[in-house]
């Protein structure tokens, strides 16, 4: 059963101008996260991760109310397939979601980043 769908699109120069604001950069972003867009294009990579936090969050329904950024990281596998990893389980909005039941789609153009996100439920 879905419990959600989410969708959200960014504009790669708004994130490219945030992140060289260090504070926006760990505040909006894990260190895993961080490491992993230095071996790609980082602004492009990182506005694609950010699309997906803000694509969760609608799929959860609960907007950024109560979930911080860091709260979530947005990985790739070793194919390069996205997924999201909740990094705060004492969240009581992220308990019991299985991160197994979480499917992500990221793509980019020159300027922007769109992902989408559904949330799967038992």
């Amino acid at each position: 059963m879905i419990r959600g769908i989410g969708t959200d699109i960014v504009e790669i120069d708004r994130i490219s101008n945030a992140i060289k604001k260090d504070f926006f950069l760990k505040k909006a972003f894990n260190d895993s996260e961080i490491d992993m867009a230095g071996c790609r294009n980082k602004d492009s990579f990182l506005a694609g991760n950010f699309a997906t936090k803000e694509a969760f969050v609608k799929a959860l329904g609960t907007g950024f109310r109560g979930v911080e950024l860091k709260d979530l990281a947005v990985l790739r596998d070793e194919l390069g397939k996205p997924f999201i990893k909740i990094c705060n389980n004492l969240n009581r909005h992220l308990q019991g979601i299985d991160e197994n039941k979480i499917h992500v789609s990221i793509s980019n153009t020159d300027s922007l980043a769109i992902a989408m996100v559904v949330i799967e439920t038992d």
